[in-house]
């Protein structure tokens, strides 16, 4: 991935998001076009992500129950 403000300090989080949303529609059947139930399975994704220690970057306004436990 390339970009103006991508660089080894930011790679990863901003990879993972848009690698998920290429999975998605890879994975998907043709027919499946609903951007509310891709959205729901993104955000899913990364509070997974998360969980499993892999840094990624918010889909949009919200949060994961984990990020919170640790405070």
């Amino acid at each position: 991935m390339w970009g103006e403000y991508v660089d080894s300090t930011n790679l990863v989080p901003r990879l993972w998001p848009r690698a998920g949303a290429v999975a998605e529609r890879l994975w998907s059947n043709k027919v499946v076009t609903d951007p509310d139930f891709a959205f729901k399975r993104l955000a899913h994704f990364r509070c997974e992500l998360l969980r499993r220690g892999v840094q990624a970057q918010p889909l949009s306004v919200g949060y994961c129950e984990q990020e919170f436990e640790q405070i």
